[in-house]
């Protein structure tokens, strides 16, 4: 994409009253109109509710044809400069370069936007996610790094957050094998701060940043639960290192089980770490090998699983094509 078109999906992220499920409506006009998002700024009023016939009334009362021409775009281009200088790139869900992955798993609820930093050839690899608690012990935290190098080494992108904890060491111990990450952040990406470990490293080279927020939007905990759809949805397995249960005794939910949870509802494999290899096993593994994710001790035991998953799948699609042929 250009830079004008770049500016324009930077314009309509920022329009007021547009939310996700009408963003979603102005990108499925794109797909099915064969107009670009330049055009739909260049639209008169009668053209604008002729193409987008839910905008103005009903739960999309707020969207209207003005509120995407009283734009100050001064102040949105400056700001999509400051992006520009920090080597931050803007993927429309449209982009050839957006995760194919994401829009398979979330459809309809895939982010219309993100916003990246790094090793852009990332957004479409081989990825395994790695998650875990924010509080885990060292014994904990040595299996998160061997399990993360020896995937790394096997030519899968660690994929995790950036919460300290299980998911910086599954990060490092991917850039330690001189392997590829993916940090998902539960901010807007104008907040990122590279953490002191990782510069020990090639991480401009390995690392891929991205964020489905605004840009100037700070942590929130509703950001992280929703940031661990996206570290699901980018990934071929997700690995639990250590859960809490799904809800603690204050009612609060795991963000690690949540992922878990999400995984499996995407189908996603999930494989847990046995709760025998702990001295105290975390509830929330316990839990989730009882909802059906599979139960391992080590990073040998996932790759053997993952070559079993993927045979299974030639095997199943061989079926199915010689069903066709009778």
């Amino acid at each position: 994409m250009n830079a004008s078109t770049d500016f324009s999906w930077y314009k309509l992220i920022n329009i007021k009253g547009l939310g996700p499920k009408s963003m979603m409506l102005v990108y499925r006009a794109l797909a099915h109109k064969n107009i670009s998002i330049e055009d739909i700024f260049q639209l008169n009023e009668q053209d604008f509710y002729t193409m987008f016939t839910d905008f103005g009334k009903g739960k999309f009362s707020r969207v209207k044809y003005e509120n995407f021409h009283n734009l100050n775009e001064e102040k949105l281009h400056d700001s999509f400069e400051e992006l520009k200088n920090k080597n931050i790139k803007i993927i429309p869900v449209q982009d050839e370069t957006y995760p194919k992955s994401i829009k398979q798993k979330l459809k309809i609820n895939s982010p219309t936007i993100l916003y990246c930093k790094g090793n852009l050839s990332l957004l479409n690899t081989k990825n395994i996610s790695i998650v875990g608690s924010r509080n885990a012990d060292e014994f904990a935290l040595m299996l998160t790094r061997n399990i993360a190098s020896s995937l790394a080494n096997e030519g899968f992108n660690i994929v995790s957050g950036y919460a300290k904890g299980v998911d910086t060491n599954a990060h490092l111990g991917a850039l330690e094998a001189d392997g590829t990450t993916t940090v998902v952040l539960p901010l807007g990406i104008n907040h990122l701060s590279i953490k002191r470990d990782f510069r020990a490293h090639n991480w401009e080279q390995n690392t891929l940043f991205i964020s489905q927020f605004m840009p100037y939007e700070k942590w929130k905990a509703r950001h992280a639960m929703a940031r661990n759809k996206i570290v699901t949805a980018l990934s071929e397995a997700v690995i639990i290192i250590t859960s809490g249960p799904e809800r603690d005794e204050k009612g609060r939910m795991s963000g690690t089980f949540d992922a878990a949870k999400s995984s499996l509802q995407m189908n996603v494999p999930v494989f847990v770490l046995s709760p025998t290899l702990f001295a105290e096993p975390p509830k929330g593994n316990v839990d989730l090998i009882s909802l059906g994710a599979i139960e391992i001790q080590n990073g040998e035991d996932i790759l053997t699983h993952l070559k079993k998953i993927e045979e299974d799948g030639e095997k199943a699609k061989e079926v199915g094509q010689i069903a066709l042929s009778l």
